[in-house]
């Protein structure tokens, strides 16, 4: 199934519109064909205002892209809520910590807008990967940097 050109929109963004949202997972080389083939092998997944997406200490390695919405990230100790820590927008992902390290969930992640995402689970990504190595050397460069940002942040707000 191919991806609407909708789902594939936020993550086509130009350098002005990178610059002034550093969290978008920008792959600049990368056109809606590029997209629309990542998401062939990614399942489409609604979510609902309120509803849980991630749940902490979960063991699950998915990636989710994004497409519509927005989702909260929230920190969890001990049980406690720490509050939001991020939100997360079109053209952005969540997951990737598990997605890439395969430990369990750190964070808890829910919809704070009815959110339209594509989940994009590590045994497909191995597919893509086999089928399109370029590409997936490209989408683990842009993940990486949206995890060096999100790490970035972090040691920022600790700091003060």
């Amino acid at each position: 199934m191919t991806a609407p050109p909708s789902a594939v929109e936020p993550f086509l963004c130009e350098p002005a519109q990178h610059e002034r949202r550093k969290d978008l997972l920008a792959i600049p080389q990368w056109r809606q064909a590029d997209w629309q083939t990542l998401f062939s092998y990614a399942r489409e997944q609604r979510i609902e205002t309120g509803s849980l997406l991630i749940e902490k200490d979960v063991s699950e390695r998915a990636l989710y892209f994004v497409t519509s919405g927005v989702l909260e990230v929230t920190a969890v100790l001990s049980n406690h809520s720490l509050g939001v820590i991020a939100k997360v927008h079109p053209g952005s992902v969540v997951g990737e910590l598990s997605f890439l390290d395969g430990e369990p969930r750190s964070a808890k992640v829910w919809a704070s807008a009815d959110s339209e995402l594509y989940r994009l689970d590590f045994n497909e990504y191995e597919r893509f990967a086999d089928a399109h190595p370029r590409e997936a050397c490209n989408l683990l460069f842009a993940i990486g940097r949206i995890v060096a940002l999100r790490l970035r942040r972090t040691q920022t707000r600790n700091a003060r």
